[in-house]
């Protein structure tokens, strides 16, 4: 018989119920890749009365009181599940085990504890860290607090140091302080599991389970692969388009470019880029100023259609400038290029030195 905390959990009803936990995790061969970190914030609170033992965080311990409640009452590991939850922003902790289920009546609640590791690991997380407070007048929990720690970081897979616990009084003040009452406050934060620690629960999972059906395991390895590669697929497809993007842009103001430098010497009469060459680089220079004007109204006026009209006339004007100059868009791009990861500010102090 294994026990936690005190707990004896090798009975015929609580293996039952501890099923819940392995049958949620059979499953999880195809896992959810997380992205960035999570927060969850928990709360509970339980009568205390006769009659009802007082177990908190997996412990048992010795007082007159204790917590009334449907499974075992421990409002530490019922507010640890709740913050976890909230931080996956699955449903509570009764709405998973409704307290109206006879499934859960007396149950452990290692067993919740257990399934919503399962749950956290199902999404691709794991416990950054973990911070608990219990307001109880008595008894003093200072006594207790290392192997509640222990015990919350055993079912949670997860470091002792990233668990912390904290004992509070209420001082005597309303039911809580009175002695009538256990709450129990905890913050979590969720962090994405590294590859390597999903690839090795994959396989711990696939060896400890009884392989019935070899072929369906093996589909099942096959689909977790797939999802992997299609994860990386989309996230280089996604850089790919980014990337491609970026060049159509530029590609845009090169043959733009082009075509302005094919009208250089042709007949006025035949476009008006050519008709701006014959008036020579003091009026194509006028209508960049003019140009760059409507650009600077259309901001002050907040009118972004008319600004990206203007912004667009600009550059082809400033375009016909670089050509009678005999400037190429590629000298200007390496001029941007030499200006990367540099201050505006020094670099405009360089050029007055």
């Amino acid at each position: 018989m294994a026990f936690v905390g005190g707990l004896g959990v090798g009975d015929l009803g609580v293996r039952r119920r501890a099923s819940f936990a392995s049958q949620r995790r059979r499953p999880a061969v195809l896992r959810m890749v997380a992205v960035g970190p999570r927060v969850g914030h928990g709360f509970d609170l339980h009568r205390l009365e006769p009659d009802n033992k007082l177990i908190l965080g997996g412990v048992v311990l010795d007082h007159s009181v204790g917590c009334v409640g449907h499974s075992d009452g421990d409002a530490v590991y019922h507010c640890v599940v709740d913050s976890v939850l909230g931080a996956l922003s699955m449903p509570d902790i009764g709405q998973l085990f409704p307290d109206k289920d006879p499934e859960w009546k007396g149950a452990p609640s290692d067993v919740f504890m257990r399934a919503t590791k399962d749950l956290m690991e199902e999404k691709g997380y794991e416990i950054g860290n973990l911070d608990v407070t219990v307001i109880l007048e008595k008894p003093k929990l200072s006594p207790h607090k290392g192997k509640m720690r222990e015990n919350i970081a055993e079912l949670l897979g997860c470091d002792l140091d990233r668990v912390n616990l904290k004992a509070k009084t209420h001082e005597k003040v309303d039911a809580l302080g009175e002695n009538r009452a256990v709450a129990c406050h905890t913050v979590v934060m969720l962090v994405p599991r590294p590859l390597e620690h999903e690839a090795q629960s994959t396989v711990a999972e696939a060896t400890a389970v009884t392989v019935d059906d070899p072929k369906s395991l093996a589909q099942d390895w096959m689909q977790m692969a797939s999802k992997r590669v299609m994860v990386n697929l989309e996230a280089g497809t996604a850089a790919i388009r980014e990337a491609e993007a970026a060049i159509q842009n530029e590609h845009v103001l090169q043959n733009l470019y082009e075509t302005i430098k094919s009208r250089k010497g042709a007949d006025p009469s035949s476009s008006w880029t050519a008709k701006l060459f014959s008036k020579g680089r003091s009026k194509i220079s006028q209508k960049v100023g003019e140009e760059g004007t409507e650009v600077v109204i259309a901001g002050i006026r907040d009118d972004k259609p008319e600004l990206i009209k203007e912004s667009a006339d600009l550059l082809y004007h400033l375009s016909v400038l670089w050509a009678d100059a005999g400037v190429e868009p590629d000298e200007v791009w390496d001029e941007l290029r030499s200006r990367e990861n540099t201050s505006g500010i020094a670099e405009k102090q360089s050029r007055s030195s």
